[in-house]
């Protein structure tokens, strides 16, 4: 069977007609059926469907598949924008992505299902080399010699007239979990699209290494019922890459529906994600915590009443010394653009968010953190004085987080910033 892949970026209009170039009618359908489910994916036009901000992949059916990319700057490459998915989806998900731990220029090259399932596999090595769980099981077989305990009702029933066969049942040490179950599954529903000589070699090897473990059909809702265990903590980046290749690959639980399997991401929750975990290990090497979409503070209480309290702030960063506050950050998935003098100018709606994080959090630096793009090659550093809070006088600084590059570096941080420790 051949597979297809349209390849298009965030937020770019789709014809729908004929051509690979263009989906057909069928397929518009399946992702308007699919945009119910998940709002704001895309919105349908006049012979045109218009994605938003997901990225990832979706099942258009008949072996096609959509791949959406971001789209950072002006001028786009797909295989440097497939990178930049990739590594956000590395840090966001502290995913050890690919056994070399970085997204090299092969692997931008080669389509995200390509790579999702050599990923996948390549998970799955990981762990057969450390050993696969096991766990005792209680068997109940006919033998020809005894083993564990004699099952004598049965053995009296069916077996009374036979001495080469004996009833017993016993404990034996299995592969057989529902661990490895849903590993099985997802492995079974990667091989149509294990292509290449590294993953068809990889298949073949994982195959052989989870023989033992029967075949499930639920997989998907299997992979939903597990449950927390300490001896599977290291399952934890394979079974996150086996949840996502049954989301998308798993035909169980999609037959007879009109909606597209997908495996999409938010970017904006994305961004922000990496954007955390990468600032997290930073902070805790300099004795700083971070914390994410905190919660608990409110721009107002109730006029004579205090205790009732309004409009809640969540903002998606705060920087914290032990319980002095140092900074409060948003990310920001758009693009930010410059003025005449190279300034960096985000929208009117960023910066009065900021303002307001800035009056009730007891801090002098609010911080928006945007994506790096090369039209910021001749940008400057850019702060603002805010308006007086609470005796303080907070500074609005504009940063941007390289997406392109390995460790997601922070550009324009002033030697004065908190953030000066990230860079």
């Amino acid at each position: 069977m051949e597979f297809r892949t349209l390849t298009a970026l965030e937020h770019e209009m789709l014809p729908v007609g004929s051509g690979e170039s263009a989906l057909s009618a069928v397929e518009a359908e399946r992702l308007a059926s699919m945009a119910q489910q998940r709002p704001g994916f895309c919105t349908l036009g006049h012979r045109s469907v218009r994605l938003s901000q997901f990225v990832g992949l979706v099942s258009l059916g008949s072996g096609r598949f959509l791949e959406v990319l971001p789209k950072v700057g002006e001028h786009v490459d797909p295989a440097l924008a497939r990178g930049t998915l990739l590594r956000l989806l590395r840090w966001a998900y502290d995913l050890p992505i690919f056994a070399g731990g970085s997204v090299g220029h092969g692997l931008q090259q080669r389509e995200l299902l390509d790579v999702f399932v050599l990923a996948y596999l390549q998970a799955l090595a990981r762990l057969v080399r450390v050993g696969l769980v096991r766990r005792y099981g209680t068997n109940e077989e006919d033998l020809r010699v005894i083993r564990g305990r004699l099952l004598l009702q049965r053995q009296a029933t069916t077996h009374a007239m036979r001495v080469d066969r004996i009833a017993c049942r016993f404990d034996e040490l299995t592969a057989d979990n529902p661990w490895n179950q849903v590993l099985k599954a997802a492995l079974i529903a990667a091989r149509p699209w294990a292509r290449g000589v590294e993953s068809g070699r990889l298949w073949l090897e994982m195959a052989a290494a989870f023989d033992e473990i029967p075949s499930r059909r639920d997989g998907l809702s299997l992979h939903g019922r597990l449950t927390k265990d300490r001896q599977v903590d290291h399952y934890a980046p394979a079974l996150r890459w086996a949840g996502w290749i049954l989301r998308l690959l798993s035909p169980d639980i999609r037959q007879g529906t009109n909606s597209a399997p997908e495996l999409l991401f938010d970017m904006n929750r994305l961004f922000e994600a990496a954007v955390a975990t990468r600032l997290r290990q930073r902070a805790g090497s300099k004795g700083l915590q971070l914390h994410s979409q905190h919660t608990g503070r409110h721009l107002a209480d109730l006029m004579g009443d205090p205790d009732r309290k309004f409009f809640r702030l969540r903002p998606d960063l705060v920087l914290n010394a032990g319980t002095e506050v140092l900074a409060v950050a948003d990310t920001k998935w758009s693009r930010v653009d410059i003025d005449r003098r190279g300034r960096l100018a985000p929208p009117d709606a960023h910066a009065y968010q900021l303002n307001a994080y800035a009056a009730v959090y007891p801090c002098n630096e609010a911080v928006l953190i945007y994506p790096w793009h090369t039209g910021l090659a001749d940008a400057r550093e850019t702060a603002y004085q805010l308006s007086a809070a609470e005796g303080r006088r907070p500074v609005l600084r504009v940063i941007c987080a390289d997406v392109a590059a390995e460790g997601l570096p922070l550009h324009f941080v002033a030697d004065g910033s908190s953030f000066v420790h990230f860079r």
